[in-house]
């Protein structure tokens, strides 16, 4: 209901009377003032004049669930949506909302995190308010090994949304962090659950630093607000996403993942350099000069032997 009427309200170019509100919604006067009275708690600037009725002020920059909907141009992804204050990792929420079946497209977005993970259990900050921190549920007709497509398929879809919001030149570091300048914008982490030759879901968290300035992040990072001077609507930041989400994702289930590895090649920031690759096979050394049709990183090493790696911690050598 609280959808409703902020619906409702948005659409209104002056003051909606109660009156009509509760006609229009089914609903008694007092319940109106009820649910004025819980999104005005929320952050909802909601002026109420007698005689004249509601009139929306200004919205909280929050991630709720009918700002997320509102204006929405996806037919799935993020059309179910959930909020939360504070949780420990938006991950494992999702990740137990794909286990009780929700639907494809749900996400989860938190105000803060307080065990906010990227890969390899590494921590990942999350000042309140300032950053995007979300889960998204996906449940492709997929095998287990064609998930590393959607890691690279998301990078490219979440670079392009943001330099098309910001302006900046984002380049994409293997195989899922975005950079400006050599610094942390965004990280991906995808985790799975699946059968022996089935995906049964997928869930795809992204962290970004949004209005985040380098007090509230670790050494290394950036925010689009460091790189602009500008504020940004978290809820227009996340829409655009969603909205790039849903091309690349359609895109790659009905033409494959060519145009996708083209794109990531053209933004990458790891090709054509040298890097270190630590994973569960020990330290290889190389440059890296290409992705096979799977996302995997191809390194020559120095002998001239061509190695491949699905994942790993990577680190570029100048």
């Amino acid at each position: 209901m609280q959808e409703k009427i902020i619906g409702f309200l948005k659409q209104s170019k002056g003051y909606v009377s109660g009156e009509d509100m509760s006609g229009e919604l089914k609903i008694s006067r007092a319940a109106v003032w009820k649910y004025i009275d819980q999104l005005r708690h929320e952050g909802y600037d909601i002026a109420a004049v007698p005689h004249l009725g509601y009139k929306l002020e200004d919205c909280p920059d929050k991630l709720l669930p009918h700002e997320i909907t509102f204006g929405l141009k996806t037919k799935r992804l993020g059309q179910n949506a959930m909020f939360l204050d504070t949780v420990g990792s938006s991950m494992d929420e999702a990740f137990r909302l794909g286990m009780e079946g929700a639907p494809e497209g749900t996400i989860v977005c938190a105000e803060t995190q307080t065990k906010g993970r990227g890969r390899l259990g590494r921590r990942w900050a999350s000042p309140k308010g300032k950053g995007i921190y979300a889960s998204l549920i996906l449940r492709p007709h997929f095998a287990p090994a064609q998930t590393a497509q959607l890691t690279l398929m998301t990078a490219v879809a979440i670079a392009q949304a943001l330099t098309k919001i910001s302006g900046i030149k984002i380049e994409i570091k293997w195989p899922n962090d975005l950079l400006v300048g050599g610094r942390k914008l965004a990280g991906i982490l995808t985790e799975l659950r699946a059968e022996m030759d089935q995906v049964e879901f997928v869930v795809i968290g992204f962290g970004i630093n949004v209005n985040s300035t380098a007090q509230n992040l670790v050494e290394g990072s950036t925010s689009l607000k460091m790189e602009t001077g500008n504020s940004f609507s978290r809820v227009l930041v996340l829409q655009e996403l969603l909205v790039s989400l849903e091309f690349w994702y359609d895109g790659l289930k009905k033409q494959g993942f060519q145009p996708v590895l083209k794109a990531w090649k053209s933004n990458s920031a790891t090709l054509k350099t040298r890097v270190r690759v630590t994973d569960a096979d020990g330290v290889a050394e190389g440059v890296a000069f290409d992705l096979d049709d799977d996302g995997g990183l191809l390194i020559r090493q120095d002998s001239g032997v061509v190695i491949k790696k699905m994942a790993g911690d990577i680190t570029q050598i100048k």
